[in-house]
């Protein structure tokens, strides 16, 4: 059988990792619109795309009823927040941003990562108990 949710309508926006990563989202817009267009277009691009995609992929993980299709939305969670980190590192690269708002940005997609790797252990705890239930 496969494991599932009470049915229920759950409030993603109550979920830490989701608060910080809007936080996180808006930082990194507040310093991409500064940007000339050319990197804008691109890595700018990207960047918002990927880093937007974080959340994106929490809140409709955290709309499943499953508990594995919950994970793989979590897991792309995780790709995005990555994905980030390499936009990040471009910019920083490039000499579009300096090392210090390098070092933030990508020291907040740890943080983040490392939250939703947690989140992921908790919904796996919860496929256990429901398991030996």
């Amino acid at each position: 059988m496969i494991a599932m949710r009470e049915p229920q309508i759950r409030d993603f926006r109550r979920l830490t990792v989701y608060q910080k990563g809007v936080v996180w989202i808006g930082e990194i817009r507040e310093i991409v619109k500064k940007w000339k267009w050319e990197d804008k277009q691109v890595i700018g691009d990207q960047l918002l795309r990927s880093s937007t995609s974080v959340i994106a992929n929490l809140a409709e993980g955290n709309g499943q009823l499953y508990f594995k299709k919950e994970i793989n939305f979590i897991n792309n969670a995780l790709g995005s927040a990555a994905e980030s980190q390499v936009w990040c590192e471009l910019a920083y690269n490039a000499g579009i941003i300096c090392k210090q708002t390098f070092e933030r940005l990508d020291n907040e997609a740890v943080e983040l990562r490392k939250m939703l790797i947690a989140l992921m252990k908790k919904i796996k705890g919860e496929i256990a108990e429901k398991k030996s239930a």
